[in-house]
């Protein structure tokens, strides 16, 4: 039997490991193995003829046929094939789980169930939307995000995630966003995003911000008018005060003196 050069062993590794991803089985065995040879090979290096013989055998045989419930796994895959789902990656798990004959438990088939049902409401054009109201919230949401430093980010991970989510929709990236990721987003930031819609400062108004004197170092705190704001910024909510003739930015400003 004439050798197989490496350049076709290599592709056809990648296609049937792609294969294998795509029906949900890209933590199998086989799949694994196909990954490390592929590494192998791109790094130049050669399999030995026992990797060599069960990478080719791997890729003659294909992948394997589902042993679970056929007529349930081809609603995942009707599902999966929807455009604009975000839980693709929750499907496809449950798919390879049903495709090595493991049963789901009550709760993951409940799960599956629900995003199935979601995915057809997708389809049919049935599925929840923002209103303008809501839209004009999501953008003033996303606004605050400077507020908040990466350490909140990382000990709020639902709530990172739903921002993300909410950047990608407005720009037309993700074309759906579910009410949950939205209502998760505005808790997230519920505390600046109030400020926001109902700042602490109308125009026009007095405030007090503590100054620095130039020539003494003194501080104290002096009163201005409220010209420009609520801004968000790296420190909080900022507004523009104009004291003195001039006019600064500050997150710090009291409705009183004292």
């Amino acid at each position: 039997m004439a050798r197989k050069p490496q350049t076709l062993r290599l592709s056809q590794a990648k296609e049937t490991l792609a294969a294998y991803t795509a029906a949900g089985l890209e933590t199998a065995t086989q799949a694994r193995f196909m990954r490390d040879m592929i590494g192998r090979m791109e790094r130049n290096k050669y399999p030995t003829k026992r990797q060599r013989d069960w990478l080719d055998s791997i890729i003659e045989e294909g992948v394997p046929v589902p042993k679970g419930d056929a007529e349930y796994i081809a609603k995942i895959d009707t599902a999966l094939a929807t455009e604009g789902i975000d839980f693709a990656h929750v499907l496809t798990d449950f798919r390879g789980r049903l495709v090595r004959g493991w049963d789901l438990s009550p709760k993951q088939k409940s799960w599956c169930d629900s995003l199935i049902e979601k995915a057809g409401a997708i389809r049919s054009d049935d599925y929840w939307r923002p209103d303008e109201a809501m839209t004009e919230k999501i953008k003033l949401a996303i606004s605050v995000r400077p507020c908040y430093n990466s350490t909140y980010w990382s000990t709020h991970a639902g709530g990172a995630s739903a921002m993300c989510k909410a950047e990608a929709w407005l720009t037309g990236e993700l074309k759906i966003i579910d009410e949950w990721t939205v209502n998760k987003l505005f808790k997230t930031v519920a505390g600046k995003l109030r400020e926001m819609e109902t700042p602490r400062f109308k125009m026009g108004s007095m405030g007090y911000v503590l100054v620095v004197d130039r020539v003494t170092k003194e501080h104290s705190k002096m009163p201005g008018i409220i010209v420009g704001g609520p801004t968000p910024t790296r420190n909080g909510i900022a507004y523009d005060i104009l004291v003195n003739g001039e006019i600064q930015s500050s997150t710090h400003i009291s409705k009183r003196r004292k």
